[in-house]
């Protein structure tokens, strides 16, 4: 008898650590946020597209996926001059940059884009929006 209620009160122990751990580890793997509209200073706006492009890598399995597909279409209006070979040394081996300069109260439509071929995340300049900001 003394032995079933031990395993009982184990049980009640166990399950909750066990379910706490799951949790966490889910958590901890939780893919980085994409945000659909960006805006403001220059490293504000370099680092939510790095989220972007690290949310596309690992939404295609790290570069093993076959297909390639656009991730993110993402609205950049910055409030300072981005230049392209800053964008460049930002994102280094993260993403190929296919971008020009990034001009103050424009908005700049940018697509996110993974290439299986390449084994590759992309920012591509999809279009100048026409309205100034």
């Amino acid at each position: 008898m003394e032995v079933g209620k031990m395993l009982t009160y184990m049980m009640f122990v166990l399950v909750p650590i066990v379910a706490i751990i799951i949790y966490i580890m889910i958590s901890w793997n939780a893919l980085p946020e994409c945000k659909a509209e960006i805006s403001g200073t220059k490293f504000v706006i370099l680092g939510s597209l790095k989220s972007c492009a690290d949310a596309c890598w690992s939404k295609h399995n790290f570069g093993q996926d076959i297909f390639s597909d656009d991730c993110f279409l993402v609205t950049v209006s910055p409030n300072i001059t981005i230049t392209r070979s800053e964008m460049d040394s930002f994102f280094g081996s993260v993403a190929k940059v296919y971008l020009d300069s990034l001009e103050p109260n424009n908005a700049y439509l940018i697509k996110v884009r993974y290439n299986s071929t390449g084994k590759e995340i992309s920012l591509i300049q999809f279009e100048k929006t026409a309205q100034q900001i």
